[in-house]
């Protein structure tokens, strides 16, 4: 009997050890492989969650400001001068584009400028042998060479007349504009800077008897 209970004692024991060592490696196991800098690790993941993510929107630029387009009017003939130099200064100052303009124009149908005079009496008799009359070879200036149909007063009337050679085929002609002989001019002016026209106000404000007017932009 001791001899007996001395066993079942012993393999208690050995039992017991068993069951103990066996705990001991868990945890070690355990330790080995739990997350060091576990918190580096959800910031890491989130890092790779969000650069998947769409980029936000980028800020778009400013629209660039619409244009402005004025007439400076009833500039006399010793106005032009200074209206000029104030254009002048103007500019230096801003960002625009001006042109000096006659009141009153004439509409004036041309054939453009040929190489020669001779290149010119040969189109001049083919406009003849179209039974086109009043026709003429531009001796000077920018449009030497080439062959005039006429000033007109308005551009309907030109117009009505280029329409009337075209059908007789004659091509290729141009509708340019002269000013008036002893016409007073006026400027248009054009910019995208809202402070170029109260500057421009200013300046008129020094020829009471001009006007400044705001007008749509040509496209």
């Amino acid at each position: 009997m001791k001899w007996t209970a001395a066993a079942l004692l012993l393999l208690n024991l050995l039992v017991g050890a068993y069951f103990f060592w066996s705990h001991s490696q868990a945890d070690a196991q355990a330790g080995a492989y739990s997350p060091i800098n576990a918190e580096k690790i959800v910031l890491l993941s989130a890092r790779l969650v969000n650069s998947h993510a769409p980029a936000p929107p980028r800020a778009q630029a400013p629209a660039a400001s619409e244009p402005i387009c004025v007439e400076w009017r009833g500039l006399g003939e010793d106005d032009l001068a200074r209206a000029r130099q104030a254009i002048k200064t103007l500019a230096a100052q801003h960002v625009l584009s001006a042109e000096e303009l006659p009141v009153d124009k004439m509409y004036w149908l041309i054939f453009p400028p040929l190489p020669s005079e001779a290149a010119s009496q040969v189109k001049l008799k083919e406009m003849a042998a179209l039974k086109v009359q009043d026709a003429f070879i531009i001796k000077d200036g920018s449009w030497k060479n080439g062959i005039s149909f006429g000033l007109y007063s308005t551009e309907d009337s030109a117009r009505r007349y280029m329409r009337e050679l075209e059908g007789k085929g004659v091509s290729g002609l141009r509708l340019e504009t002269k000013p008036k002989r002893g016409t007073a001019y006026y400027y248009l002016v054009r910019s995208e800077d809202a402070n170029t026209l109260r500057d421009l106000d200013e300046i008129r404000a020094t020829l009471p008897a001009t006007t400044l007017t705001r007008v749509a932009c040509k496209k």
